[in-house]
């Protein structure tokens, strides 16, 4: 949601790194309604059963579940309780995890 997203990942040179950004100034409709996950999921021709989003907001997570995406919590389990798992950072990912 938020709308300086491509700003911060050029700032970081890690933009070129994404196949497909969408932030807050792509959607109508901000989280918890889906809107921007879906967009995510038509751009990069991905089935909403085969995402994955990483989310540090209960309205993010209320999103991505409507439509059926899988969802990490980042951060608080009690404000995350609803993400399919929740961990409080990215060093307790392990990729083989998230294997389709």
């Amino acid at each position: 949601s938020s709308k300086n997203a491509k700003l911060i990942l050029t700032k970081l040179n890690i933009i070129d790194l994404f196949d497909v950004i969408v932030d807050g100034n792509d959607v109508v409709n901000s989280k918890p309604h889906p809107e921007g996950f879906e967009l995510a999921a038509k751009l990069t021709g991905s089935s909403h059963k085969d995402c994955v989003v990483f989310e540090d907001s209960s309205s993010g997570i209320l999103a991505a579940n409507q439509i059926g995406m899988t969802t990490v919590g980042i951060g608080d389990v009690e404000n995350l309780s609803m993400a399919t798992t929740v961990i409080t950072n990215f060093k307790e990912i392990d990729l083989n995890d998230f294997k389709l």
